[in-house]
C-alpha cells in the first residue's frame, strides 16, 4: 500500500525553547479536529482540595473503567474514580489469583463493563472474569498483540505484527484488519466516534473506526534516520506530542503540520519515554536525569528540574503535581514552577510510568510494586513478587512488565512470566 508523504513543515516554523517563565496557564481551547472520546465524558482537572480547575478539559472514561494506555489521551495515568488496595490486612496485601498465558504479555489490562482484557504474544486476546481469574473467553487472532489496544463502543483496536486490526468486546470476532502501516504499529488510541490514531517508528496515522482504512501518515520524524518513536503520543486539543531522539514535537492532527519543536540544551534521548500534557504544559524526562515542563502552545521550556540519575518513567499528572521515576526513586513535582513536593525511595529503577487512583501512587518496577500517598509520599504499601527464590535470575520471571491498573480495591497487572495477577 502507497501514501504520498506530507511536505515537511519549514524550518523557520520549528521553535527552539527558551527559559522564558509562564505568565499564567493558557485557558482551555476547544477544536473542531479532535471532539470529545467516544462513550466517555469530559472531565475537568481537580485542585488539591478536589474541586475542579477550569484550565483543562480532558477526556476519560465516565467510571473507573480502562479504556486506554495512560488512561486518557493526554497520558496523564490519573483515573480519579478507581480504588486500589488499601493494604489494612495484617498481610498488607497479597496475590488474589493468576491467570496464565502461553507467552509473554507487553500490555496493561484493560477493564471494561466489569470483565479484564488483555492480549498476548501467544497471538491470543483473553476476556477475564476480575473477581475469579477464570476466562470467560479468548480469540486467536494470529498476530502478537504489542501494546496496549484502546476500547470505544463496544470494540477494541489492537495492534498485531505489522497490522491494525478491531475486535468486537463481546465477541471477540475480528471486525477488520489493517496491513498497511509500514513497521509495527503502537497504541492505537480513539479520538472521535469515527477516527483512531496508532504511531509506527516514523509515522502517525489516522484510521477510520468503522473500516480500518488508512488515511495519509503525518511524519513524525524531521530527518527519517533519526532514531524513530516507540512510546504513545500525548494528544490534547487536537495536537500531539510525540518524542523522538532528543526532541519533543507537536504535530497538529487536523493538518498534519509541525507546530514546534523542543530540542532540549543537553542534547539527550527523549523518545523512549511517553510524554504526558496538564494544564497547557507537556512533561517528559531524559536518560541523563533533566525533566522538562513545555509550553504546550509554543513549545517554550517553561521550568526543568534535575534530578540525581536517568529518568526511565514516562510522568503522570494529577492535581496540580507530576509524577516520575528515577533509579531510585519516585518523585512528585509542582507543575506550576517545578518545586520538589517530595520523593520517596524505592528499590529498583523505576521505568514504568505510575498510576495515580483515588490519592494514591500506585508505582511498579521490576518485581516490585508500592502504593504512595500522592500529597504527602508516605508509603502505605508495597509488595515483591518472587521474594521467596533466592536465584536473581529466576525471580526476575516475576518482573511487572506494564503499568498496572486498579478497580474496586484491587490491582491488576501483567509479569514476564506470561502471567495477569490480581493483588488486593
Amino acid at each position: 500500500m502507497y501514501y504520498e508523504r506530507l511536505s515537511p513543515h519549514s524550518d523557520d516554523c520549528m521553535q527552539r525553547s527558551n527559559r522564558t517563565r509562564r505568565q499564567w496557564l493558557r485557558t482551555c481551547a476547544t477544536t473542531a479536529s479532535v471532539p470529545a472520546l467516544a462513550g466517555c465524558a469530559s472531565y475537568l482537572n481537580e485542585n488539591e482540595d478536589g474541586a475542579p480547575s477550569d484550565s483543562l478539559l480532558r477526556d476519560r472514561p465516565a467510571s473507573a473503567e480502562w479504556r486506554m494506555y495512560g488512561v486518557d489521551l493526554a497520558n496523564t495515568g490519573h483515573q480519579p474514580d478507581a480504588r486500589g488496595p488499601d493494604g489494612s490486612g495484617d498481610d498488607g496485601v497479597d496475590v488474589d489469583w493468576e491467570f496464565e498465558t502461553d507467552d509473554s504479555l507487553a500490555a496493561t489490562p484493560l477493564l471494561i463493563d466489569g470483565t479484564l482484557y488483555v492480549g498476548s504474544h501467544d497471538e491470543r486476546f483473553y476476556a477475564i472474569d476480575p473477581e475469579t481469574g477464570d476466562e470467560e473467553w479468548s480469540v486467536d487472532l494470529e498476530t502478537s498483540l504489542r501494546p496496549t489496544p484502546a476500547y470505544a463502543d463496544g470494540n477494541f483496536y489492537l495492534s498485531g505484527n505489522r497490522e491494525l486490526l478491531s475486535i468486537d468486546a463481546e465477541s471477540g470476532d475480528v471486525r477488520w484488519r489493517e496491513d498497511g502501516t509500514n513497521s509495527n504499529p503502537y497504541y492505537p488510541l480513539v479520538l472521535d466516534d469515527s477516527t483512531g490514531v496508532v504511531t509506527d517508528n516514523e509515522h502517525l496515522w489516522r484510521f477510520d473506526l468503522e473500516t480500518g482504512t488508512l488515511e495519509e501518515p503525518i511524519d513524525l520524524l524531521p530527518d527519517p534516520y533519526e532514531m524513530g518513536v516507540s512510546e504513545a503520543p500525548a494528544i490534547s486539543d487536537g495536537t500531539a506530542y510525540v518524542a523522538y531522539e532528543d526532541r519533543l514535537g507537536a504535530i497538529d492532527l487536523g493538518t498534519g503540520e509541525r507546530e514546534w519543536v523542543f530540542e532540549n540544551e543537553a542534547g539527550e534521548i527523549l523518545h523512549h519515554i511517553s510524554p504526558a500534557v496538564a494544564d497547557g504544559l507537556v512533561y517528559i524526562g531524559d536518560v541523563e536525569g533533566n525533566f522538562y515542563a513545555v509550553d504546550a502552545d509554543s513549545g517554550d521550556l517553561e521550568w526543568e528540574y534535575e534530578a540525581t540519575t536517568e529518568i526511565a518513567s514516562s510522568p503522570s499528572v494529577a492535581n496540580g503535581t507530576v509524577f516520575f521515576g528515577d533509579r531510585n526513586r519516585v518523585i512528585a513535582l509542582e507543575t506550576e514552577a517545578g518545586d520538589k513536593k517530595w520523593d520517596a525511595e524505592v528499590p529498583f529503577p523505576q521505568n514504568i510510568p505510575s498510576l495515580i487512583a483515588n490519592g494514591i501512587v500506585y508505582t511498579s518496577s521490576h518485581t516490585y510494586i508500592c502504593a504512595i500517598r500522592s500529597r504527602t509520599g508516605e508509603k502505605i504499601w508495597s509488595h515483591e513478587f518472587g521474594s521467596e527464590i533466592d536465584d536473581i535470575r529466576e525471580a526476575s520471571n516475576y518482573a511487572i512488565r506494564m503499568t498496572p491498573i486498579a478497580f474496586d480495591g484491587r490491582i491488576y497487572l501483567t509479569n514476564s512470566n506470561n502471567r495477569v495477577l490480581s493483588i488486593s
